[in-house]
């Protein structure tokens, strides 16, 4: 049995909304963070690939926690052009990082386009990392160049109609990470992957485990 919890957290001076979901049992378990699409777009935490993440992580009972990046419903502050909501990653994952059930050394990152670019950047700095997922990274859009610093393993997954992550931009990022790394391509899939969200759940939940 999983056990949903509403939780507050802070992000320099501004309280930040999240939800916990965790296993009953009482050894530690590793920990997932999950950050959601564009603030401005309607993406918060109950986003579709958000939760069909999160419904496949549940069953091997990682620790996760997804959140609003600030400005977003109950979170406080104003949406940052992404700068702001690097810092909120970082603190998400500092609060995981502190809760008692966690294993601190199993801490995994996963976002989803707007969320992957902010949270992959976060994950530069995280020295707690295992491995990240980026889901369908808006390569058209944002700038991912400082990828090539990256030195976790990485997994990415896209859809093959996606005009936000078309494949021409997207390999050319892919091509100059020297990490791990592993990219899954969905056919018949745009950026938003609307009754696909349990196969992206399956795979990030497959390729976490394998990190472990």
């Amino acid at each position: 049995m999983i056990n949903h919890e509403h939780i507050f957290f802070k992000s320099g001076g501004i309280t930040l909304e999240g939800v916990l979901s965790h296993p009953q049992k009482s050894s530690s378990c590793p920990g997932v963070i999950i950050c959601h699409p564009h603030p401005l777009y309607g993406g918060d935490m109950n986003n579709n690939v958000v939760l069909g993440i999160k419904e496949a992580l549940e069953t091997e009972e990682f620790l996760i926690l997804r959140f609003n990046f600030r400005g977003v419903t109950l979170s406080e502050g104003k949406y940052d052009e992404g700068k702001g909501e690097v810092d909120d990653v970082i603190a998400a994952v500092n609060f995981l990082s502190s809760h008692a059930k966690v294993d601190r050394n199993r801490i995994f990152l996963v976002g989803y386009s707007f969320g992957a670019w902010v949270g992959l950047q976060a994950a530069l700095t995280i020295n707690a990392l295992r491995a990240v997922a980026g889901i369908a990274p808006p390569c058209g859009l944002y700038d991912f160049n400082f990828l090539h610093d990256n030195a976790l393993p990485i997994l990415f997954v896209r859809g093959d109609h996606d005009t936000f992550c078309n494949k021409k931009e997207f390999e050319i990022v892919f091509d100059k990470i020297f990490s791990s790394k592993k990219k899954v391509i969905l056919p018949q899939s745009d950026h938003f992957f609307f009754g696909r969200e349990g196969e992206i759940g399956e795979e990030v939940k497959r390729f976490f485990l394998s990190c472990l």
